[in-house]
């Protein structure tokens, strides 16, 4: 049948109508709370121990939507102050902003509290006093924990220049909050960097400080999980005997837990890298489980110095088990 222009622009019209609907319609839903989201930010300025608030609001449909208050409290605020502001964020909130993501940071001098998603208040005040008594033990600089209370990850604890090496802090983190799940990021200026997950035992923890001993300042990073390394990775200031170096802390931490894991490393080369090509490799410990689509192991002759590459076939013949 032949369409006439009229008919046709009529056709046109509904289109174009009915595409204005779906729009709309996808607009409901998404009411402005912007002035509710100041209204918040006013009533917890206002509280006991607030010193300085900023919050962040969005609702859009690329930014998404979330609603953000960063809260520093002042030196001499009280747990109960910080559970105050957490409180009242949740009284105040309800639920008109269910469908956000929401955060709310809670910061005092050398401690940092970030709260992802609803606050779980009586988390809150079992925390507080614990975060408190570690930053104490340890002088610790910066310590934050993050609790993450609208999904699955685990919280965290992150400790930044304090005193004492790695397994004091870890013994000091095991006695103020035992056998709680959580994932414990330690480190210095200057030292190795060590991701925990715990709980992380007492007899694990003492095997490895008996094998590491010596032979560490090589050590760049080392992450542990069910009482097992799972991965380290070491930082050299020369290629100078780098082969006797890295098999020196293989085999310490070899000493220190089960295999399998997993090893990497990399040597600072005067002016730079030659040749864009990387001056260090990768070692599956008591294991063969290389990325083989990566362009390293694909070609590694174009990917990794000869030094490196020599390095690597040596330290792969020792310690992987592939045929």
């Amino acid at each position: 049948m032949r369409t006439t222009p009229s008919a046709h622009r009529i056709t046109l019209v509904a289109i174009t109508l009915a595409a204005l609907i779906i729009g709309l319609s996808g607009c409901i839903g998404r009411a402005d709370l912007s002035d509710r989201a100041d209204e918040i930010e006013a009533a917890l300025s206002a509280l006991p121990g607030v010193e300085k608030i900023s919050g962040e609001y969005q609702n859009g449909f690329d930014s998404g939507r979330r609603l953000v208050y960063r809260v520093d409290m002042a030196p001499g605020a009280t747990d109960g102050d910080l559970v105050n502001v957490a409180e009242t964020l949740n009284s105040e909130a309800g639920d008109d902003f269910v469908n956000f993501e929401r955060d709310l940071t809670l910061r005092l001098p050398h401690i940092s509290v970030a709260l992802n998603g609803k606050p779980d208040i009586g988390q809150l005040r079992q925390q507080l006093p614990r975060l408190r008594s570690l930053t104490s033990a340890l002088s610790a600089e910066t310590l934050s924990w993050e609790a993450n209370n609208d999904n699955d990850l685990d919280d965290s604890l992150t400790i930044r220049d304090s005193d004492g090496d790695a397994f004091t802090v870890l013994s000091a983190v095991r006695d103020v909050f035992g056998s709680q799940q959580m994932r414990v990021n330690y480190g210095n200026s200057g030292t190795s960097a060590w991701e925990v997950e715990f709980p992380y035992s007492l007899q694990a923890q003492n095997t490895l400080a008996a094998a590491l001993h010596s032979g560490t300042r090589e050590m760049n990073k080392i992450e542990i999980d069910d009482d097992h390394v799972t991965f380290a990775s070491a930082r050299l200031t020369t290629e100078a005997n780098a082969t006797t170096k890295l098999t020196t802390l293989i085999d310490q931490i070899n000493g220190g837990t089960s295999e399998p894991w997993r090893f990497t490393w990399l040597a600072e080369q005067p002016g730079g890298r030659q040749n864009n090509k990387t001056p260090g490799g990768t070692v599956s410990v008591g294991a063969c489980t290389y990325d083989m689509k990566s362009n390293s192991e694909r070609e590694p002759a174009r990917f990794l110095t000869s030094n490196a590459l020599k390095i690597q076939d040596t330290l792969r013949a020792k310690y992987d088990t592939c045929p």
